[in-house]
């Protein structure tokens, strides 16, 4: 990566950094999402309703693996950021050093552990009887692809860390092509029907992983050579104490939404499309709140880096207007696209009908995960990770799944499945702003602005 790439968000127009940092996140995230939706775009339309069900069934199995890799890289990105901001070269080149050889060396330990554990899952799924067979097949070779995801979800918060977002949109888009075209060939033209779907995921995610590493380890000034390796095992220590509370956050989600499946996996294979296909697009609005809040941790741990809290502050009140306006904008659009989106994952009216009932009744729910999104990423970038985590799993995890549980047990109705959903981003979003508001640790870490001293929490 040239030298150029990198940028100082210590100074500028805050406004104006971030659009420049959010939106190739934003339009990246576009792709990922499209590389995330391609699987059950194809086997929809080229193979059967029964292997759109057990895509749509595996979904949250993937991501109890992809949230904990992304909650790695973020812890990685906060450290880096902050070294950058202070221009402290010897601890940043020492960082770099650590995350990429704990990315590549962690991600295939476990790749090996996800296997392993993959028949218990596959029985916490309640997966239905017809569709375990694919769904077993999808998964054993998706999850091989582990290690790749890890690695290059490690880069992407690097080069964020530096202020570069556009290569990773770059990187985003040659994924999602390469995935489309391998996932029609090998499910067209070699029937490889669900396999193929995961073969192609694979095959993508490792040719980004070869894109972003080239890239990371050419970075001027701070080149990455095997034989000179900087290896600390503190800086792995305190990349998992601020990543992994965001990855086993994020990890309990996943589980919440498996266990969550599992009711829903007793319904007709209609709905279970229908649902998966709606949390695919509900996770459509939540996109300019997630790359606003990409910004929002770099701005933050980079101006903490050089002990500019006015900066902090100002940066987090921009945040979180900027992300509230296009985040209501998506809310609108996809309200109102939702049959013709919907309808584009398989031609059966009953898959679009329950999708289309499920997105117009959870989207309410993403204007307050949008506000949380926000502050638990200023929060986390000044180094409290833990009370991100429990808001995310009390609102997420333990209201979702109880206002499911106990809902359907009181009356059995697949509404109960949709209103989990915005039941669990309501909680969390309001969470969230309470305590960014009204806490004596924000105040006190100066990401509010305050008259009074106040003792440590």
């Amino acid at each position: 990566m040239a030298k150029s790439n990198a940028v100082s968000l210590t100074e500028g127009n805050i406004t104006k950094l971030i659009f420049t940092f959010s939106w190739p996140i934003f339009v990246s995230m576009i792709f990922s999402e499209l590389y995330n939706i391609t699987n059950s775009l194809i086997v929809g339309n080229y193979v059967s309703l029964q292997a759109l069900s057990a895509v749509s069934a595996c979904t949250w199995i993937c991501n109890i693996f992809n949230y904990t890799f992304y909650g790695l890289g973020m812890g990685a990105g906060i450290i880096i950021a902050r070294y950058y901001g202070a221009k402290n070269f010897r601890m940043l080149k020492k960082s770099l050093d650590t995350a990429i050889v704990f990315a590549i060396g962690g991600g295939l330990i476990l790749t090996a552990i996800s296997e392993s554990l993959l028949p218990l899952i596959m029985k916490l799924s309640n997966i239905a009887p017809d569709i375990y067979d694919l769904a077993l097949s999808y998964l054993r070779v998706y999850l091989i692809g582990n290690s790749a995801v890890l690695t290059s979800q490690m880069c992407f918060f690097i080069l964020r860390s530096f202020g570069d977002t556009r290569h990773q949109l770059y990187f985003s888009i040659v994924s999602s092509i390469v995935n489309i075209v391998l996932g029609v060939l090998f499910v067209r033209v070699f029937n490889l029907s669900v396999v193929g779907t995961a073969l192609a995921t694979i095959i993508s995610q490792f040719v980004t992983d070869v894109l972003t590493l080239r890239l990371v380890f050419n970075y001027d000034g701070i080149n990455f050579n095997f034989r000179d390796i900087d290896f600390s095992f503190d800086v792995v220590k305190e990349i998992c104490e601020l990543g992994i509370p965001a990855g086993f956050q994020n990890m309990l989600i996943a589980l919440s939404s498996m266990m969550v499946q599992s009711h829903t996996n007793r319904f007709s294979n209609e709905i279970i499309s229908g649902i998966g296909i709606a949390e695919k697009i509900i996770n459509w609005a939540q996109l300019p709140s997630v790359a606003i809040s990409g910004a929002t941790m770099s701005l933050v741990a980079q101006n903490i880096g050089a002990d500019d809290y006015e900066r902090v502050q100002d940066s987090v009140s921009e945040s979180v207007k900027i992300s509230t306006a296009f985040t209501c904008f998506m809310i609108v659009v996809i309200y109102l696209a939702a049959p013709f989106l919907t309808s584009r994952f398989n031609d059966n009216p009953d898959v679009a009908f329950y999708g289309t009932q499920m997105i117009r009744s959870a989207i309410y729910g993403v204007f307050f995960i949008n506000l949380s999104h926000i502050y638990n990423a200023a929060c986390r970038a000044a180094g409290n990770v833990r009370t991100p985590m429990y808001i995310a799993i009390f609102g997420q995890v333990i209201c979702k799944y109880l206002f499911v549980d106990i809902g359907l047990r009181i009356f059995y109705d697949v509404h109960i499945l949709y209103y989990g959903t915005a039941f669990g981003y309501t909680m969390a979003g309001i969470l969230a702003t309470l305590y960014f508001h009204n806490s004596r640790w924000t105040r006190k870490h100066k990401l509010l602005k305050q008259k009074v001293d106040y003792e440590e929490s």
